[in-house]
């Protein structure tokens, strides 16, 4: 009986060794301390073994053309790096709605490509994981500076920026020339100039989408602060007046010559001789319209005149925190952001390259090429990452506040002084 106590008792220790180590492994290895003091800050950077492992889920929301092209990149990419994927695309009206659901109960898939303007939102909420933690952390310094600040908070990056599409104000050369346009024009001065030449002609001199209110504030951002929404926030809140009595005069001289359309506008010679003098627009709609930039011979003196304005528009992927396939997410993103990729995704999408080695070589082949006149500095103005939603609601507000100005049903005066009351009354 002696005996047997002996071996219960040496069992009983035995088994409260084993529980109280921290450095036992059950499989009767010792485990790595540092190694599980990095995963504890970063808690799902090793993925799940091979026999656990499920399709890494990718959600997106794209038009069926734009979700095509991306797929047959997506799943090259998946098979080179031997990750399995399973691709989502949601509707446009719904995605929001279905993020945020799905979010809250940690059920959204490993890969969301998000606007780049939404990451510090879902970052802050922990819904995204750092970036920091995975093997992308040796490429984030490569992307385009000025798209990454979008995704850094807190000292860590929560999303690779992979494309952008800036709104632009284009012309062809030869409509330009017809209208005595030497250059796009690059401020007030430049502006009433075109505008005592238009006074003579018949025809339209912008072109825009009145359902974007994005294009709207991009080229509104033309005229300094307090005439696009996205500035009004800067204005001091006890200001009843804003805006240059000189850029209102502008602003109300060029209104009768806007042509607004319920659809972006195409880009190609006989759109631009129907419409207007200059169109804004995203700069993929550019690519579509005119082959002249999109690799095929145009005439050398019919080039395309365009300069990138204020709003940047640019998508990147993220790794939600729920994710158990961390590692697996991050060769695949690491794949996407690759220089083919990246000239694959650009050529057939007609989105920019955020990775900054890859952007500098497509910009040097548009302007070798001879093709482009202009658009080089895709992030020169200053407020160029300022975001023109505060609230839907306000947006809707800013929006209507716009349509009336571009269909003439108010002043200059009275759009300016109608967004700077928005802008007071949400506060």
């Amino acid at each position: 009986m002696k005996r047997r106590h002996q071996v219960v008792l040496f069992a009983v220790l035995l088994l409260s060794l084993t529980i109280l180590s921290p450095s036992f492994d059950f499989r009767g290895t010792p485990q790595n301390q540092e190694g599980d003091q990095d995963n504890s800050s970063f808690p799902n950077t090793s993925s799940r073994n091979e026999n656990q492992q499920v399709p890494v889920e990718i959600v997106v929301s794209m038009s069926e053309k734009e979700f095509q092209v991306f797929s047959k990149i997506a799943n090259q990419i998946a098979d080179a790096r031997m990750v399995e994927i399973d691709l989502r695309n949601l509707e446009t009206d719904t995605y929001q709605n279905v993020l945020e659901d799905e979010l809250a109960v940690g059920d959204s898939g490993d890969i969301i490509l998000l606007d780049s303007a939404e990451v510090q939102g879902y970052a802050k909420r922990g819904h995204l994981y750092p970036l920091n933690a995975t093997s992308l952390s040796k490429t984030l310094g490569e992307s385009v500076s000025r798209l990454r600040e979008k995704t850094e908070w807190n000292g860590y990056q929560w999303g690779m920026p992979f494309d952008f599409d800036p709104y632009v104000l284009a012309s062809g050369s030869d409509v330009a020339a017809e209208a005595g346009l030497e250059r796009l024009p690059q401020n007030l001065d430049e502006w009433t100039k075109l505008l005592n030449q238009m006074e003579e002609k018949t025809r339209g001199l912008l072109t825009i989408n009145i359902n974007d209110p994005f294009a709207a504030d991009a080229w509104l951002n033309e005229f300094g602060p307090g005439v696009a929404p996205s500035t009004v926030r800067n204005i001091p809140e006890a200001s009843t007046h804003v805006g240059d009595e000189q850029v209102k005069r502008v602003l109300n001289r060029i209104q009768p010559y806007i042509k607004p359309l319920d659809a972006d506008p195409e880009f190609n010679d006989s759109a631009m001789q129907e419409q207007s003098l200059l169109i804004v627009t995203r700069f993929s709609k550019l690519l579509e319209g005119d082959q002249g930039l999109n690799g095929d011979k145009r005439s050398p003196t019919n080039r395309v005149m365009f300069k990138p304005l204020a709003a940047i528009k640019s998508r990147s992927f993220v790794i939600t925190s729920g994710s158990h396939e961390a590692e697996q997410a991050s060769r695949w993103i690491e794949g996407m952001i690759s220089a083919s990729a990246q000239s694959d995704w650009y050529q057939q999408a007609h989105h920019l390259p955020a990775k900054q080695q890859q952007l500098n070589l497509e910009s040097k082949k548009l302007t070798d090429g001879g093709q482009m006149i202009g658009g080089q500095e895709w992030f020169a103005s200053e407020i160029s990452e300022n975001d023109v939603i505060e609230s839907p609601m306000q947006l809707l507000q800013y929006k209507k506040k716009i349509q009336q100005f571009l269909q003439g049903e108010i002043s200059a005066n009275q759009y300016v002084s109608g967004i700077l009351q928005i802008h007071h009354s949400s506060k």
